[in-house]
């Protein structure tokens, strides 16, 4: 196992090849779980990195030619908020770090969708975002390859 040589940096890049890595494993249909995998890796896709660079993620509202998710999969965003990379990805980050978040399949048994939500410290609802798994993958990817971007601006 090699050194990190800048630790945000080599993790997403890290972490984005494990899950390129295992889509090309041989697995058993039955036992290969790369969407748990991919739930996963969003720990170190989006709660990590956003310790040290939320101040330098974009504002850029979403699209889905741009961020693979649009605007209509944002069910709800608190008032004084807008459908942008920066709020979308912080409220995303809060739903998998207290485990707000809901896989949903389709009729042949396969995760399709996750929903996530997002409350204040009193339990009222913040947010809420109902994206099909693979406008999701998209979103994540794009994510990531800005954070990246972003790094290697900043230092």
């Amino acid at each position: 196992m090699s050194n990190y040589k800048k630790q945000e940096f080599d993790f997403i890049q890290r972490t984005k090849s494990i899950i390129k890595q295992y889509e090309t494993f041989q697995i058993n249909k039955e036992e290969k779980y790369e969407v748990t995998l991919f739930l996963n890796c969003l720990v170190g896709l989006f709660i990590l990195p956003q310790q040290h660079w939320f101040e330098f993620i974009p504002e850029e509202l979403i699209s889905n030619n741009e961020w693979g998710i649009s605007e209509s999969n944002i069910i709800f965003i608190r008032e004084n908020e807008t459908k942008n990379v920066k709020d979308i990805s912080r409220h995303i980050r809060n739903s998998i770090t207290h485990y707000s978040f809901e896989v949903f399949s389709n009729g042949n048994n396969e995760i399709d969708r996750i929903v996530f939500q997002d409350f204040n410290p009193s339990k009222v609802k913040t947010f809420e975002a109902n994206i099909p798994l693979r406008e999701f993958r998209t979103f994540v990817d794009k994510f990531c390859s800005t954070l990246i971007a972003l790094m290697t601006t900043q230092k």
